[in-house]
């Protein structure tokens, strides 16, 4: 069986070493492991096709010749297979070497031995399930079975032997932050196991006003010299038991003087909220040891919060008007972008129609204000036209009115287009249709380079959810599956 797991790699290896000087061409960006397996992958290729042509491979012979052109394909088609192949090698040569890892894994760590013996775990380590088939001796089955060999007990003998070794360490691992048992002061650790023991430990206490069952200690029942309080452990391990006394000798806490006016103060409210349970009100204490108490109220005030934070919020609402404007600047702009091949190719379309530049202008307003008044959306470039309509109508000149309609408007698209129309009127160009013909062309190749750059970036913006949808897949599918095991 083994031998199996063995015939990939001796295979992959032998070639290796009668390929391995093969020249392969500057363009193969190969490098280490990659660039010999591609050799191997590139040598069994030449075998496998020799001197004809395979006929399966006409059809990617094409695909090849209507990518990279027909120059050299023989040369272009043995290193696309040599990459396909490399692939193969790779993920049987991988398969082999796990394969062969998890056989001899299975074979070296199995519970069977040859013996016919089941090894067990050790102490603490649980049951093994093993999976078993019978046979006789002629190899005839008699059925599979699953077995569960419970974990190795340790004998009575050895159990005590721990038991000692378990009861030396126990004083030590309940002190906590106590220095030693004969000045306890803080919290005992009641713990339940001793790591490294197979022992379930519990507790008995015999004074629960000084100390709970969890080891929590109230000194304020400690006399003046201490008060010893009594533990007895009580461990188990299968059928026996063993108990240890411990003797704890609890101290009174060392206050400082503030905790100890502290306490004497509360000890006075608590007299004084006892009395008075049958009043309406409660008379808070007048003198501590001869001094004289007054008393105030602790109010939460969060007034000055309250201001720090209509302060920040100002001061953000001071930038983020800033970026608000520049986000509806950019968004004019961007309309305008949008709107400008549309502008361009009427203005040609009336232009060749014989009207002139000043009437194109009043008719793009007049269409404009209709679409307006049945209730189309308003648009920044008309709105500049319909302007510049007006500055004409009032006397203004027209150069002037085409230079401020440039200004205004902005962007490299309508700074060319306000500078063709003046020129025209300044020097005069036979060929202005001509040029706005062109620049019609140009303004509808520039919108859709910015659709298709649009398109892009909305895509590069879907990757992170898509990432995020990926991972939860991950996690619903590997959920199940590790909870399995």
């Amino acid at each position: 069986m083994i031998l199996i797991y063995f015939i990939i790699p001796v295979l992959v290896f032998s070639i290796w070493i009668i390929a391995r000087n093969m020249e392969l061409d500057e363009d193969i960006n190969e490098e280490g492991i990659s660039k010999e397996l591609f050799k191997v992958s590139l040598f069994i290729y030449q075998k496998v096709r020799g001197k004809r042509h395979i006929s399966w491979d006409q059809k990617v012979r094409g695909y090849l010749t209507t990518l990279g052109g027909s120059k050299d394909l023989d040369k272009a088609t043995s290193y696309y297979y040599a990459q396909k192949i490399s692939i193969v090698l790779l993920l049987a040569f991988c398969g082999s070497i796990l394969s062969l890892v998890l056989y001899l894994s299975g074979n070296f760590d199995g519970a069977l031995k040859e013996s016919g013996q089941v090894e067990r775990y050790l102490p603490g380590e649980g049951q093994r399930d093993v999976e078993l088939v019978a046979k006789t001796e002629d190899g005839t089955k008699l059925g599979k079975f699953h077995v569960e060999v419970g974990e190795r007990k340790y004998t009575k003998k050895e159990a005590d032997a721990l038991f000692k070794e378990a009861s030396s360490k126990l004083e030590k691992e309940i002190l906590g932050k106590n220095e030693s048992l004969e000045k306890v002061n803080d919290n005992l650790m009641l713990i339940k196991q001793i790591d490294g023991y197979p022992f379930e430990i519990t507790w008995n206490v015999d004074d629960h006003d000084i100390c709970k069952y969890d080891g929590e200690i109230d000194c304020s029942n400690v006399s003046a010299e201490g008060t010893v309080i009594t533990l007895i452990a009580t461990y188990t391990y299968d059928d026996h038991k063993w108990e240890q006394v411990i003797y704890a000798k609890v101290i009174p806490k060392k206050l400082s003087p503030a905790q100890i006016i502290q306490n004497d103060i509360e000890e006075l409210l608590n007299t004084s909220n006892e009395v008075s349970r049958y009043e309406g009100s409660m008379e808070l204490p007048e003198k501590y040891k001869e001094e004289k108490l007054s008393w105030s109220e602790i109010k939460e005030d969060n007034s000055l919060l309250l201001l720090l934070l209509m302060l920040v919020g100002g001061a953000a609402t001071f930038v983020m008007k800033d970026k608000e404007l520049k986000q509806k600047i950019d968004d004019r702009n961007a309309k305008l972008i949008r709107e400008y091949p549309g502008i361009v190719s009427q203005i040609v379309l009336y232009l060749g129609a014989g009207m002139t530049m000043r009437n194109i202008f009043s008719k793009l307003s007049e269409n404009y204000a209709s679409k307006r008044k049945k209730g189309a959306p308003m648009s920044y470039a008309y709105e500049e036209l319909t302007k510049s309509t007006r500055e004409m109508k009032m006397g203004k000149s027209e150069t002037a009115v085409y230079e401020d309609f440039g200004r205004r408007c902005g962007g490299q698209q309508y700074t060319r287009l306000s500078t063709l129309l003046s020129q025209n009127l300044r020097k005069g160009n036979s060929e202005l249709l001509k040029l706005l013909s062109e620049e019609s062309e140009k303004a509808f190749d520039d919108r859709l380079d910015l659709a298709r750059k649009a398109g892009e970036e909305a895509g590069t913006r879907l990757l992170l959810p898509m990432i995020l949808m990926l991972l939860i897949v991950m996690i619903i599918i590997m959920i199940p599956a590790y909870m399995t095991f």
